[in-house]
This record gives C-alpha cells, structure tokens and sequence, in this order.
C-alpha cells in the first residue's frame, strides 16, 4: 500500500499479528510545530477533529502520524493568503489618519496598529500575510501608546513570549 507521495508501505507479518510502517512519521510535538501551533493546541484544535487522520500508533508518550497524512490535511485546510487588497482595506481602518500604501510601507508599524485596533479576523489575515515572526517584531518594537496594557498582555501571552515585560511607556523629561 502506498501513497501519492510514496511515503507509506505497509508490511504484514506472517502471523498477521502487526504491521510494520516504512516512511517518515510525525509526533504530536512535530505536528504542532509543522502546522505552527502549540502542542496542546494541536491536540485540542486539529488532532480531535473527526475528518483528521488517524495515527499510525497510540504510544504511552503520544500518538504518531505519517507526515505524508498530516502535511496533505493541512495543505486542504489552509486557506490562501489575504491579497492586498485585503491589507489596503485593513490598513485604511486601522490607521485612518494616513493613505494604506503609506501605511503597508512600514509593515513593523501596520501589525502594531493591527494588534492594537484591529478585530481578531483582521489579526488573522495580517498573520497569514506576514508571518507569526512579524507579530513578534511588532510586539517587541512597538512605539509606546500603540498598545496599551490589555493588548500587550494577551499577544505576549498569544505569542509565548514573557509577560512580565512592562508595557512600553513615554518618558517626558
């Protein structure tokens, strides 16, 4: 037996008492970081959904897929990248005071803004456009009085990054 990426062979035994597995495989930790979510998240969010593969085995240190599986299942339920039109239409909302190509010039700033103002389907796109790694740099570089306590915490929180950070503040000498 044999998938369309040719990573799955399945050999019986004689006894037919086990079948033995040939291809590259995924644990639950490799499985969350290939889909760039938390291991506990993983489990809760894609491993209990019906339509989710099946893993190969349940082991007493978790359960292991083949990595053709989870790969194919990702790819069939991620959804294409936001346009740009789509960031022009979030760009102009968030930061209404200026044109969105001035705004999507600085990037670093944009997701700031978002984080900050926008809705959680707004965050999501920018994060599908941008990458985790710029709500990270966002987060970090943020200007004081972008983000305000609230926001601070639950994208440090989000991003697993330490909370005990304060919050950017402006100094007046």
């Amino acid at each position: 037996m044999e998938t369309a990426g040719g990573d799955l062979r399945a050999v019986k035994r004689d006894d037919n008492s086990a079948v033995a597995v040939v291809g590259r495989q995924m644990g639950t930790r490799e499985a969350a970081e290939f889909l760039g979510v938390r291991p506990p998240n993983f489990v809760r969010d894609w491993a209990s959904r019906a339509d989710f593969p099946a893993p190969l085995a349940k082991l007493s240190s978790g359960r292991v897929w083949l990595a053709a599986d989870v790969e194919d299942y990702a790819a069939a339920r991620r959804s294409p990248k936001p346009s740009i039109g789509r960031m022009r239409e979030i760009a102009g909302r968030v930061v209404w005071w200026q044109d969105p190509e001035t705004t999507l010039a600085r990037p670093v700033e944009f997701v700031g803004r978002v984080m900050a103002t926008g809705t959680l389907e707004e965050a999501r796109d920018v994060e599908r456009c941008f990458g985790r790694g710029a709500l990270r740099e966002a987060l970090l570089k943020a200007s004081p009085g972008v983000l305000d306590a609230r926001a601070w915490n639950y994208w440090r929180l989000i991003l697993g990054l330490d909370r005990r950070m304060p919050v950017p503040t402006r100094r007046v000498p």
